[in-house]
């Protein structure tokens, strides 16, 4: 992928999984996960993924200046999408976890590898479409002045990231090895 293009996506994705995290805290009007206790998420120890989530999205909506209307707006937003996504959130897990069997199983050859890794490549790729069009629906509901210092506010993170991942490596495939 050209540069332009990756620096793209991965500011989709960061903006998705921004809000997608902040979504969170909308959803369940600010409160924390316990109260749904029937609701378990992967997110590392007590949580505390998805509470940095729940800050960041805070912090974001704080930045933007946005209005309970437009929270509310992209709470709906994020329900639709987070509902639709589920079935393909399902698949990455599962096609991710047989890449992983696969590998660790020490048999596989270079052909089995390559399939599996392109079935994971089509799960991704169906659900950066997705955050795309989840981006474009949120992108819509920010006045242009929120929208331009979200892109301001998105490069800086971006910036960042990149400073991290130069101190610290490359830090996995994504497969995760538990």
């Amino acid at each position: 992928m050209t540069r332009s293009i990756r620096t793209m996506v991965a500011t989709a994705g960061i903006v998705s999984a921004s809000l997608v995290g902040g979504s969170l805290a909308l959803a369940d009007g600010g409160h924390g996960t316990e109260q749904h206790p029937g609701v378990t998420h992967k997110c590392g120890q007590d949580g505390k993924r998805f509470e940095r989530g729940r800050q960041f999205f805070r912090k974001l909506a704080k930045q933007l200046g946005l209005t309970e209307q437009q929270k509310t707006q992209i709470k709906g937003i994020f329900k639709s999408y987070r509902e639709k996504n589920k079935p393909l959130l399902q698949a990455m897990h599962n096609e991710k976890r047989q890449m992983k069997e696969l590998i660790m199983s020490g048999s596989a050859d270079e052909a089995a590898i390559r399939a599996q890794s392109a079935k994971v490549a089509a799960v991704q790729a169906d659900l950066a479409v997705s955050r795309a069009a989840m981006a474009k629906e949120i992108k819509a509901v920010l006045t242009p002045d929120q929208a331009a210092k979200l892109k301001v506010l998105m490069k800086e993170r971006e910036k960042k990231m990149e400073q991290f991942r130069e101190r610290h490596g490359h830090l996995g495939d994504g497969i995760p090895m538990e």
